[in-house]
Protein backbone atom coordinates (compact mmCIF):
# COMPACT_ATOMS: atom_id res chain seq x y z
CA UNK A 1 0.00 0.00 0.00
CA UNK A 2 2.96 2.44 1.05
CA UNK A 3 4.62 1.89 -2.63
CA UNK A 4 1.10 2.26 -4.30
CA UNK A 5 0.85 6.09 -2.48
CA UNK A 6 4.69 6.60 -3.49
CA UNK A 7 4.14 5.67 -7.10
CA UNK A 8 0.53 7.84 -7.13
CA UNK A 9 2.87 11.06 -5.54
CA UNK A 10 5.68 10.96 -7.61
CA UNK A 11 2.91 10.47 -10.98
CA UNK A 12 1.44 13.51 -9.53
CA UNK A 13 4.62 15.21 -9.19
CA UNK A 14 5.60 14.61 -12.99
CA UNK A 15 2.46 15.88 -14.24
CA UNK A 16 2.77 18.88 -12.54
CA UNK A 17 6.46 19.17 -14.18
CA UNK A 18 5.28 18.47 -17.32
CA UNK A 19 2.15 20.86 -17.46
CA UNK A 20 4.87 23.81 -16.02
CA UNK A 21 6.91 23.02 -18.80
CA UNK A 22 4.34 23.09 -21.22
CA UNK A 23 3.01 26.38 -20.05
CA UNK A 24 6.44 28.09 -19.81
CA UNK A 25 7.34 27.04 -23.62
CA UNK A 26 3.97 28.53 -24.18
CA UNK A 27 4.63 31.63 -23.15
CA UNK A 28 1.92 34.24 -23.76
CA UNK A 29 -0.48 31.70 -25.46
CA UNK A 30 -3.39 30.30 -24.49
CA UNK A 31 -3.16 26.29 -23.91
CA UNK A 32 -5.90 24.14 -24.57
CA UNK A 33 -8.27 23.41 -21.52
CA UNK A 34 -9.19 20.10 -22.21
CA UNK A 35 -8.23 18.82 -25.39
CA UNK A 36 -6.35 20.61 -28.71
CA UNK A 37 -2.64 21.40 -29.75
CA UNK A 38 -0.72 23.17 -28.07
CA UNK A 39 0.32 26.61 -30.53
CA UNK A 40 3.76 25.25 -29.72
CA UNK A 41 4.75 21.32 -29.58
CA UNK A 42 6.11 20.64 -26.15
CA UNK A 43 9.94 19.21 -26.07
CA UNK A 44 10.14 15.84 -25.54
CA UNK A 45 11.16 16.33 -21.76
CA UNK A 46 7.78 17.23 -21.53
CA UNK A 47 6.44 13.80 -22.89
CA UNK A 48 8.46 11.97 -20.84
CA UNK A 49 7.44 13.58 -17.86
CA UNK A 50 3.92 12.89 -18.74
CA UNK A 51 4.80 9.13 -19.55
CA UNK A 52 6.65 8.22 -16.99
CA UNK A 53 3.90 9.86 -14.57
CA UNK A 54 0.95 7.67 -16.16
CA UNK A 55 3.50 4.47 -16.05
CA UNK A 56 3.59 5.19 -12.38
CA UNK A 57 0.12 6.33 -12.16
CA UNK A 58 -1.14 2.70 -13.29
CA UNK A 59 1.16 0.79 -11.51
CA UNK A 60 0.09 2.64 -8.11
CA UNK A 61 -3.58 2.38 -9.06
CA UNK A 62 -3.09 -1.40 -10.13
CA UNK A 63 -1.69 -1.66 -6.46
CA UNK A 64 -4.18 0.16 -4.64
CA UNK A 65 -7.04 -1.85 -6.76
CA UNK A 66 -5.43 -5.05 -5.50
CA UNK A 67 -5.76 -4.03 -2.04
CA UNK A 68 -9.23 -3.83 -1.69
CA UNK A 69 -9.88 -6.41 -4.80
CA UNK A 70 -10.68 -9.46 -3.03
CA UNK A 71 -13.27 -7.66 -0.36
CA UNK A 72 -15.20 -4.57 -2.22
CA UNK A 73 -14.31 -4.74 -5.83
CA UNK A 74 -16.99 -2.82 -7.27
CA UNK A 75 -15.13 0.10 -4.44
CA UNK A 76 -11.49 -0.92 -5.91
CA UNK A 77 -12.83 -0.56 -9.23
CA UNK A 78 -14.08 2.55 -8.42
CA UNK A 79 -11.14 3.88 -6.69
CA UNK A 80 -9.03 3.21 -9.45
CA UNK A 81 -10.67 5.25 -12.23
CA UNK A 82 -10.75 8.24 -9.91
CA UNK A 83 -7.90 8.12 -8.95
CA UNK A 84 -6.17 7.71 -12.26
CA UNK A 85 -8.70 10.89 -13.25
CA UNK A 86 -7.20 13.03 -10.46
CA UNK A 87 -3.59 12.33 -10.97
CA UNK A 88 -3.71 12.57 -15.24
CA UNK A 89 -6.48 15.10 -15.57
CA UNK A 90 -6.44 17.22 -12.26
CA UNK A 91 -2.56 18.73 -12.20
CA UNK A 92 -2.37 19.45 -16.22
CA UNK A 93 -6.23 21.24 -15.83
CA UNK A 94 -5.28 23.48 -13.21
CA UNK A 95 -2.04 24.48 -14.37
CA UNK A 96 -3.47 25.38 -17.71
CA UNK A 97 -6.65 27.33 -15.67
CA UNK A 98 -3.98 29.18 -14.28
CA UNK A 99 -1.99 29.66 -17.18
CA UNK A 100 -4.70 31.37 -19.22
CA UNK A 101 -6.37 33.38 -16.34
CA UNK A 102 -2.57 35.09 -16.09
CA UNK A 103 -2.98 36.07 -19.93
CA UNK A 104 -6.40 37.86 -19.13
CA UNK A 105 -4.55 39.78 -17.11
CA UNK A 106 -0.95 41.01 -18.76
CA UNK A 107 -1.98 44.07 -20.32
Amino acid sequence: MVLALCAITFAVLLQVVAARIAARENYGRRLPTVNGSYPVRPARRVRGAQTAGWLLSIYGVLQLGNYFWLSEPWLAIGLMVAVLLLVNGLPSLLVTVLHNGNLSTQP
